[in-house]
């Protein structure tokens, strides 16, 4: 199988190459597949098959997540936000803020030369 047989298979299956253009596939993949099934071969078609599927896919999951946020009641994230707003601010007042970057008052430093207690 040359490389001109296959620019002429792409010429008769135009929606190949449209399929490389609009990044569903390679020309290297659809070379590799030609070189090795041959010309009549199936696998071209569920190429194509598959890149319907996808966008079928995606737009139906696309409606599912409008639904999912149009089924959102807003007060109650509200609330929740609100309750989480509370947790945290209850939080950090038990918390001693410790964002200095000092030593602790009680540390003594030790001297360069001396180890283990000498």
């Amino acid at each position: 199988m040359s490389k001109e047989e296959f620019k002429k298979f792409i010429k008769k299956r135009p929606e190949l190459a449209q399929a490389v253009f609009n990044n569903k596939t390679t020309f290297q993949k659809l070379y590799e597949a030609y070189d090795m099934y041959g010309e009549d071969s199936n696998v071209f078609d569920e190429v194509l098959i598959d890149n319907t599927n996808i966008r079928e896919t995606s737009t139906s999951s696309f409606k599912e997540i409008t639904n999912l946020f149009r089924n959102i009641d807003l007060d109650t994230v509200q609330r929740s936000v609100n309750g989480l707003q509370k947790a945290i601010s209850l939080i950090s007042e038990i918390v001693p803020n410790n964002n200095n970057n000092e030593f602790p008052v009680n540390y003594d430093e030790r001297p360069i030369n001396k180890y283990y207690e000498d």
